[in-house]
């Protein structure tokens, strides 16, 4: 889940003169597909803790080259890239015109599952035990990937009120961890009033 993965096919031109082409997914949708990678650079992006929200469906398959001229006997090769954002099996029809003959000549199948990863976080809880009033401690966690797949984390960006006990940030709180792969999040914290404190980081 949204992890771009790509598929080649090749068109061939069969005939004695050039073929002008254009391709179209059925159920495509318009709105740009939210990539993992872009979306580790926006540590601040709403999308992180309110979720990805999309006003029309996302365009979450794109062709390259999408159209183009086939020589007589010759052939295009296309890549044929998904970036899903929806968790779901996936059968679509990639749709072939021909310009100036007809509409959906031919069209290949695609079939795709897309499923989010499952990771795990560890330790549960974070002990700082004593600290002094303003001062940066850091602790560390950790991301687990129990799956086959890549995945996307981050560390929610904290609501700091005036009266926050405890203010929490870190310098890495976006990443990838890779399939079987474990990931690290360091958390600083300064403690803001004295007293025992809880905060919940998300």
């Amino acid at each position: 889940l949204g992890f771009p993965c790509t598929k080649s096919i090749r068109l061939t031109n069969c005939s004695v003169v050039p073929v002008t082409f254009k391709l179209r997914m059925s159920n495509n949708g318009t709105q740009p597909a939210v990539d993992s990678l872009d979306q580790i650079r926006k540590e601040g992006d709403p999308s992180w803790r309110k979720g990805i929200h999309f006003y029309v469906e996302p365009r979450e398959f794109k062709m390259n080259p999408s159209q183009g001229t086939i020589l007589p006997q010759g052939h295009q090769d296309i890549e044929v890239t998904l970036c899903s954002n929806t968790v779901m099996e996936f059968y679509r029809r990639l749709l072939v015109d021909l310009e100036g003959i007809a509409e959906e000549v031919a069209s290949v199948v695609i079939k795709a599952r897309c499923l989010v990863p499952e990771l795990n976080v560890y330790p549960q809880i974070l002990l700082y035990h004593e600290c002094h009033l303003k001062v940066p401690y850091e602790r560390k966690l950790f991301i687990r990937n129990l799956s086959n797949l890549p995945g996307c984390y981050g560390l929610i960006p904290q609501k700091r009120k005036d009266d926050s006990p405890v203010l929490y940030s870190s310098p890495k709180p976006c990443g990838i961890v890779q399939p079987y792969g474990t990931a690290e999040i360091p958390v600083i914290i300064e403690v803001q009033t004295l007293g025992e404190h809880r905060t919940k980081a998300l």
